[in-house]
């Protein structure tokens, strides 16, 4: 069956929605994530990667479809088929969330069909023209989304058959002890190869990149020698993010140095702690300090739980965080880098301007100031405020890295 085409006006109109449907596209990729992505995936304790995914996904999903109609207005759009889609879909079988996966795409679908006829009664108000404005949009959004989603519905058959069941077992079984589930933790340790018993430092590993399981290993593989441990217990939580915990020998900050390489990944480090309670414990903190890095938008390369815990406290609701910075800091927020530090420094060492000028390699008198300048950007004087501008420039600090 041929592809109808829009008349030259409609085809104007089309064009002319699509801009309109980008004009904020933040807000237009928020409601249809806030729509789309299920409560297993978004939650606060979800795997930031796998949501992260997920966004670029629909937001790939929907670029395509616009970009083709602004070419050739109520075109039929092939569907879209890009490396996310393989990503994801990897990921949601890897995790036993492939049952409902296809359900995203028409909740992200009833979304933008609302935005588009608002943009259409917007553009319009002659019955004639939304009559076949409508029509032939809809044909065209219509049979993309049911494309893309026999294009994902295959690839979710492929991964799952591809899927090394062995990785499916490991992944699983771990899963199992980290939620306290019932099982033999003999018959687990045996099977992972990995015991419970001693110290353990977790670690989520993760890169910019997807599908990457081969650098993942060897970044666990540094992470492992970095510790000064035997072996490491491994498993592929998605195509980009890997969960390790390893036995250490040496101290947190030791393995830090040794991590540092300036390379593509990632590590968030947990708590050192003691048997399959801290076996838990210690991957419940590097999640938890992921979540932070991504939510902070740093660069940093290294993060760890014990340097970060404040600030994963005080940085849960990020507006009111946002608000107690610009509050507490005032004109002190925008200030040089190393006024800032110089303060964050000084409260570090309980206003000790001795032990600061020791830490920073300066003058006493340098730093008292530094810390008089400061008083000046402050809107309360620090002697009043401490504990709150300590609060507050430790939540700037990370943001800043």
């Amino acid at each position: 069956m041929s592809w109808p085409k829009p008349s030259e006006r409609i085809a104007e109109l089309i064009r002319l929605c699509v801009n309109r449907l980008l004009e904020d596209p933040d807000e237009l990729f928020q409601s249809i994530n806030e729509a789309s992505i299920p409560p297993e995936v978004a939650g606060s304790g979800s795997d930031p990667v796998l949501l992260r995914t997920y966004r670029r996904v629909n937001q790939a999903t929907l670029l395509q479809w616009a970009e083709a109609n602004l070419r050739e207005p109520g075109c039929e759009v092939p569907p879209y088929s890009g490396s996310e889609i393989t990503a994801l879909t990897r990921d949601l079988v890897r995790r036993g969330l492939d049952t409902n996966a296809l359900e995203p795409y028409r909740a992200g679908q009833n979304i933008t069909w609302q935005k588009w006829m608002e943009a259409a009664f917007e553009e319009t108000d002659d019955l004639d023209e939304l009559r076949e404005l409508l029509e032939i949009s809809a044909r065209s959004i219509f049979a993309y989304v049911d494309a893309t989603m026999m294009v994902s519905a295959e690839r979710i058959q492929q991964q799952r058959e591809e899927f090394n069941q062995t990785g499916a077992e490991r992944l699983e079984m771990v899963v199992l002890v980290l939620e306290e589930n019932p099982i033999d933790l003999e018959y687990a340790a045996s099977r992972l190869n990995y015991g419970f018993d001693g110290t353990h430092l977790a670690a989520v590993i993760w890169s910019e990149r997807n599908d990457d399981p081969e650098g993942l290993e060897a970044a666990a593989e540094r992470l492992k020698r970095a510790a000064g441990a035997g072996n490491a217990l491994t498993v592929h939580a998605t195509s980009a993010a890997l969960w390790a915990w390893v036995k250490p020998t040496r101290e947190l900050a030791e393995i830090e140095a040794e991590l540092e390489d300036g390379g593509e990944f990632r590590f968030a480090l947990g708590t050192p702690l003691q048997g399959v309670e801290g076996f838990r414990q210690s991957h419940a903190d590097a999640s938890e300090v992921q979540r932070l890095v991504l939510r902070l938008g740093t660069d940093l390369e290294i993060a760890r739980y014990d340097a970060m815990k404040v600030v994963a406290l005080l940085t849960h609701d990020e507006r009111r965080a946002a608000r107690f910075v610009d509050e507490t800091l005032g004109e002190l927020a925008g200030a040089p880098m190393n006024l800032k530090d110089t303060v964050r420094t000084y409260l570090r060492n309980q206003s000790n301007a001795t032990r600061t000028a020791e830490a920073l390699f300066a003058h006493r008198n340098t730093i008292l100031a530094r810390i008089a300048k400061a008083d000046e950007f402050l809107p309360l004087p620090l002697a009043e405020s401490s504990f709150e501008v300590s609060a507050a420039l430790e939540i700037l600090h990370w943001q800043e890295d």
